[in-house]
C-alpha cells in the first residue's frame, strides 16, 4: 500500500547530498511511510473505519453550500475525512467550477471530495426524465448531489422548482 495525495511524499535527495549510504536512507524512508500508513489505519478505525467525513467543531464540514451570491457553481466548506483509510483534508472553502445546465432533461451533477489530487470535482450525469446520479470515482467519496433543470440560472440550496438545487449526501464516521 502506497500513501495517495500530498498526506506523505518520499524524500527525494540527489547525488551526493546524503550524510549516509543511499541504502540505508531508502529503508529508513520505507520504515517511515509503513509507520505512517499504521498510523492512518489506526486513526480511521478509532472513527469506526470506512469511508466518510469526520465531525468536527460544526456540522458544515465539507459541505457543500450554494454562493452567497448565487450562480452555476457552489462551495465547498473545510474539514476532513477519510477515504480507503486515508486522510483527506480541505483546509479552506472551495468554489466548484460552474456547471454547464441540461438541455432537454434533469440531471444530477455529482461533488465528490478526491483523494490522489485532494481535490473537489464535480462528475457529471446523465440527462434523463428520471435522472439518476453517478457514483463515486476510484479514491473519491460523495458530498452533494446537484439537481440540475433546463434552463435554470442558479444553483440553490433548497428546491424552488424552477432552478439547480444542492442535496447533501456526506456520509459521517
Amino acid at each position: 500500500m502506497a500513501f495517495k495525495g500530498p498526506a506523505y511524499v518520499k524524500t527525494a535527495w540527489n547525488f551526493e547530498e546524503r550524510p549516509v549510504a543511499s541504502a540505508k536512507l531508502n529503508t529508513w524512508d520505507d520504515r517511515i511511510e509503513a509507520a505512517l500508513e499504521l498510523v492512518c489505519l489506526l486513526l480511521n478505525l478509532a472513527w469506526g473505519g470506512g469511508n466518510g467525513v469526520l465531525r468536527g467543531a460544526t456540522a458544515d464540514d465539507l459541505k457543500t453550500v450554494a454562493k452567497a451570491t448565487p450562480g452555476l457553481s457552489v462551495e465547498v466548506k473545510p474539514g476532513w475525512a477519510f477515504i480507503n483509510k486515508f486522510p483527506f483534508k480541505i483546509a479552506a472553502t472551495v468554489e466548484t467550477p460552474e456547471v454547464t445546465p441540461p438541455e432537454t432533461n434533469n440531471r444530477i451533477d455529482l461533488v465528490q471530495a478526491s483523494l490522489p489530487s485532494w481535490s473537489i470535482t464535480i462528475k457529471q450525469g446523465s440527462e434523463a426524465a428520471s435522472p439518476s446520479p453517478p457514483n463515486p470515482d476510484t479514491d473519491c467519496i460523495a458530498l452533494a448531489h446537484l439537481y440540475l433543470r433546463p434552463g435554470m440560472t442558479v444553483i440553490k440550496n433548497a428546491d424552488d422548482s424552477s432552478n439547480g438545487y444542492i442535496i447533501d449526501v456526506r456520509a459521517f464516521l
